[in-house]
């Protein structure tokens, strides 16, 4: 620097060769530098993008989940959505988008399981409720559409308005054996969408829901409903396990429209009686799916059973119960004249059976307390009210109770 006449301060010149040569070393020093800064921030970035790609997904002891990343699509300015190879509970890998935003269940039983963990998810029921279900049903759930589904007797589902809806899977909630893999393979070919297996059996309910609720994320949802399940199912079995056989009540299944239709002990339709501890007095051939053995009405007197069981009708267009307590024909037998008849409460799902579905949990302890009031000295009604709440987003009024529970008490 130089100073003026004035005092001031003025850039100098450089001047000399020295100087110079000082510029030309920090240059080569500072160079190198700034490209390493610039190829940090350039790998920094690009990591970031390769992390928030990749997700996780849970699994459960009879199924398993993998993440795949996402990779870059058009220099890296779009990201494709992640997928997860997951196992389903029958053994089988599908691909599947992370995260599961919709969904359809190929039978009652899964929508059933969908409707209490995650009913925003369902892209459809497989059956349009009637008017007796939807009472039951919170409103902003009774107007999803009716899509079918591949279950029971001459039932398909909608194949092009599934495809249409385009959910990310089809959960199979039910058998796992050789014919039900065959069916679950079927309906993936006939829609091109993963249909993941899932165990149905009434003692695996809180391991269904488990599995199901990791694939979905809904963990915590998904504990708080398997441990209410495990619960019961445990305590049902302890209780089984005090009774001596001559201890056991003798139940009939009264199905068909004239309650001359029922199901053996061994058949999923009876999975509640036989975990309960109720002795099925029907002697009849287990009858592979759709069940409903026809039976003679000198069968079901020879038989005489303690207590019948009447089959619900979601459209309430049978009246086997009123038959059966007020037929002449029917009041010799015990169940009868004890006025030991009830009517299996349904709505918005049954509690015993058809479908087979995890509604059934309540329908344990409904019927254990029926048959063995010391042994489940259950209030039924606070149990009912509770289940609901938990189950199936429904805080149910006094009038919605005594339609639930007028004939099965």
């Amino acid at each position: 620097m130089q100073r003026t006449s004035s005092g001031r301060v003025c850039p100098g010149r450089l001047s000399g060769a020295v100087p110079v040569a000082l510029v030309l070393l920090l240059l080569l020093v500072l160079l190198p530098l700034a490209a390493g800064c610039g190829s940090t921030e350039a790998g920094a970035a690009g990591s970031a993008t390769t992390s928030s790609a990749a997700t996780g997904a849970a699994a459960d002891s009879q199924g398993s989940a993998t993440t795949t990343p996402a990779s870059p699509e058009g220099g890296g300015a779009e990201m494709s959505a992640a997928t997860v190879v997951v196992t389903d509970q029958a053994g089988r890998q599908h691909s599947v988008p992370d995260p599961i935003e919709t969904v359809y269940c190929a039978s009652p039983a899964g929508t059933n399981l969908m409707y209490m963990l995650a009913p925003e998810l369902l892209i459809g029921w497989n059956v349009t409720p009637t008017a007796l279900e939807k009472e039951f049903i919170p409103e902003q759930y009774r107007k999803v559409i009716g899509l079918g589904g591949w279950y029971g007797k001459n039932t398909t589902g909608n194949v092009e308005e599934i495809i249409k809806r385009d959910p990310d899977v089809v959960f199979s909630l039910g058998d796992l054996d050789e014919a039900a893999v065959s069916e679950a393979d079927r309906i993936q070919g006939l829609l091109d969408i993963p249909v993941i297996m899932v165990d149905g059996s009434l003692v695996n309910s809180g391991q269904a829901l488990r599995y199901i609720g990791g694939l979905l994320g809904r963990e915590a949802r998904a504990e708080e409903l398997a441990a209410y399940c495990d619960d019961v199912i445990a305590e049902a079995q302890g209780n089984t396990a005090t009774l001596a056989a001559s201890d056991r009540v003798r139940v009939y299944y009264a199905e068909g429209t004239e309650g001359l239709n029922t199901d053996p002990e061994g058949s999923m339709h009876t999975e509640v009686l036989e975990l309960v501890g109720g002795a099925n007095v029907a002697q009849v051939e287990l009858s592979s799916g759709y069940g409903m053995s026809p039976v003679s009405f000198e069968q079901v007197l020879l038989w005489d059973p303690d207590v019948i069981l009447v089959a619900s009708d979601p459209a309430e267009e049978s009246n086997v119960y009123e038959q059966i307590t007020t037929s002449q024909t029917w009041s010799d037998i015990t169940a009868v004249a004890n006025h030991r008849v009830y009517q299996i409460p349904r709505g918005p799902f049954d509690w015993f059976d058809r479908p087979p579905s995890m509604s059934r949990i309540l329908g344990v302890r409904w019927l254990g307390n029926l048959l063995y009031p010391d042994l489940y000295p259950y209030d039924m009604e606070d149990e009912v009210r509770a289940f609901y709440t938990l189950f199936y987003h429904l805080d149910l009024s006094d009038a919605q109770l005594e339609k639930l529970m007028s004939r099965a008490r």
